[in-house]
This record gives structure tokens, sequence and C-alpha cells, in this order.
């Protein structure tokens, strides 16, 4: 026992390894935990007769055993408390309730804010949380965290580098949404949640190390290295939209929309999408690529060209597993120039890694404020 610690602290902390390792593991028995977690069985027994009176452990069948008694197995109660995921993006807001294993239980998207009206973000965000609380069939007192993915920088209850976004006090919008709902709520930049969504259930499963490219209205991206999102000194990690592909477009001033971002997104994409319906406008755009429209060859195949150098650059300096491409303009675009940007990086770096379309229909985000939320009760130990 470490010096100062209660014989209460030790216990917990050994709640906690337990929850942990059925929560990992799955189903396990008694000895199964005693030999996995180095503790004495009466230890695993103390703790686990705890544990199942708090509802946090439950008893889920028999063991395979051929010899003796049949142990009995025990698993992790996913369905003692919910966790809220909730993405902020510029069109839509989504919001999802899911389990402590992170199985959807309520699904939900509304348009976003149109004005920049703070207060109106608020609403939105506390009704799209009830609406998706009301699809799970359960109610606010169940919730035990909430994560929301937000554009931009955050930093020092500031969000910046967010042009788009609405100006709202940070601190303020934290506290509201706290109090409403009686818990803790996380934030966390969009991408760097779809990062983890992806790492949790998507394309980044099985890599240690990875970047997420979201292209859609603006470009970012978020890293996983060593199986960790990494967010730099100023949690300012992945904003590869002020990234300089060409030397000629290097400035005098700093500008909040920088040169990658301007290039691929700004100058040359809304000319041709106004956003009121994105999705049947990129397809539109992709299908004049692929009949021979000259003008948007010319286009694309610029932008096509920029992202390709974006990678191989990227790509040399973090030596990654794999590049997913997420967002509806970078799957969408992704699907046409693919080949385009492996061959790029096969002929200018000596590990070139795999580069992945998302799969998961732009709810990366969403999942991952679900996943993050589950972690952040478990690291806290606000789950004992």
């Amino acid at each position: 026992m470490k010096k100062g610690s209660k014989p209460g602290d030790l216990g917990e902390a050994n709640r906690m390894l337990i929850l942990n390792r059925l929560r990992l593991n799955g189903s396990m028995s008694k000895a199964d935990l005693a030999r996995e977690l180095g503790m004495s069985f009466p230890a695993i027994s103390a703790n686990v007769k705890i544990l199942i009176e708090q509802g946090r452990v439950k008893e889920s069948g028999e063991g395979d055993n051929s010899l003796g008694r049949k142990s009995t197995l025990l698993s992790f109660n996913e369905e003692m408390g919910v966790v809220v995921g909730v993405d902020v993006g510029r069109f839509w807001i989504r919001a999802m309730a899911a389990d402590l294993l992170g199985k959807v239980l309520g699904y939900v998207k509304v348009p976003a804010v149109s004005n920049g009206n703070a207060d109106e973000l608020h609403d939105i965000v506390v009704g799209v949380i009830r609406q998706a609380l009301e699809k799970s069939g359960k109610s606010e007192d169940d919730i035990l965290c909430i994560g929301i993915g937000l554009p931009g920088v955050i930093k020092d209850d500031t969000i910046l580098l967010a042009p788009y976004f609405p100006n709202i006090n940070l601190k303020e919008f934290r506290n509201r949404i706290e109090e409403e709902f009686k818990t803790e709520l996380i934030l966390e930049n969009s991408v760097n949640m779809g990062a983890i969504g992806e790492l949790s259930e998507g394309a980044g499963k099985g890599y240690d190390n990875f970047i997420v490219i979201n292209y859609g209205v603006g470009v970012g991206s978020a890293l996983v290295l060593n199986g960790k999102t990494y967010s730099g000194s100023h949690n300012a990690a992945g904003e590869i939209g002020f990234m300089v592909a060409e030397p000629m477009k290097l400035r005098d001033s700093f500008e909040e929309v920088g040169v990658l971002e301007s290039t691929i997104s700004k100058e040359k994409i809304e000319k041709f999408i106004s956003h009121d319906n994105f999705r049947q406008e990129v397809e539109l755009l992709v299908e004049k690529y692929q009949a021979n429209d000259l003008y948007v060859r010319s286009v694309l195949d610029e932008i096509s060209i920029n992202i390709g150098i974006t990678l191989i650059n990227l790509c040399a300096a973090l030596d990654l597993e794999a590049v997913i491409i997420s967002g509806g303009l970078g799957t969408a675009f992704g699907r046409v120039f693919m080949e385009t940007w492996r061959s790029m990086l096969g002929k200018h770096i000596p590990f070139p890694p795999k580069i992945i379309l998302s799969e998961l229909g732009n709810k990366e985000c969403v999942l991952g404020a679900i996943h993050r939320s589950i972690e952040h009760l478990f690291v806290t130990r606000d789950i004992i």
C-alpha cells in the first residue's frame, strides 16, 4: 500500500481494475480475474460482492470448466447508466445516447444554428440531447457523462480558428449544459472526436498511428499516435488547413483561413456548392468530373494534387500506418482520386501508409464523443 493511502482507496482501486477488465475482456470468472489481475481470490470475491450489490457487475452464466463445480461468469453491467455524444457541425447537430459499452440506444440529427446565436446553440444542443434520450428509453437521471465535439481549437474555455461558428462564451456554455443535466461535460475538437470514433469503431481499428483528414466545408485533421489522440502544445495539432503546398502562395501576414483550406475549399469549391443541398451538389460535381467537364476537371485535378502533396509531407514526417479520409468532399473525392494519391505517396516516401475512406457515414464525431465519455468515466473513476 502506498504511503498515506487508505484501505478504502485501495479497495476502490481494486474494484476499478476488476470493472475495467470485465468491460474490456467480457465475461470472466473470479478465478480468471484473480489470475489476470494478480489479486488473491478472497480479495476478488470481496470486491466483486460489492460491485454486484452496487449494480456495476452482474452474474451472466456458467463457465465451461470441465472439472468440478461450474464457475459463475461475471460481466460488466453496461446498462447501469448512459453516456451522450453530440457533434455540433456547421449544417447538422447529431446526438447519440449509448450504454457503457458504446452500444447506440438512440440517435437523432437536427439542422444546426443558422444565425450565429449562442442562446440558440444552447437550446438546440439541449433539445437534441433530450431527443436522443427519449429514443433510447432512458431518463436524464441515467446520464453519467456528456461529450460534445465542436469546431476549431478549444483552449482556455475559448474556441479559436472557427470563423463560421457562433461566438460563444465556452465556460458559460459548459456550465449551462452541466447544470441542465446535472452531469459532467467534456468538450473536444470535433475532428479529434472523429479520430476516437474511427479508432473505436471505424477504419482506425487495429492501427496505432494514423491521421484522419476531414474534408468538408473546410479541412482539418486529427492525429492518433501510439494509440492516443495527439493535440499538440496549443491543442492545435492537425490544423492542416494552414499548410502551404506551393511557394507562390506564401503570405505576408496571418489569416484565419489557411492557405491549403483556401485553396481546396473556399476558392475552388464554393462556386459549385451553395451548401443548401450539400451531398447532392457534391455528387453532381463528381458526375461532371467523370463526364469530362473540362473546367470541373481542371479545378478538381488541382485540388487532388494539393491533397496529394499534403499527404506526402504529412506521411514523410509522421511515418503513419494509415490515412483515413472523411467528410463529404473527402469521401466523394477519395473515390475518384484514391489511386492518384496512392501513386504520389509511393513515388515520394519509402513507407507509404494505407489510404482508407471512412465508412461511418458522418457519425465518426458523435461516436467518438460516446467513447471519449466512457473512457473519461474510467480514467477519473467516476464510474465508481
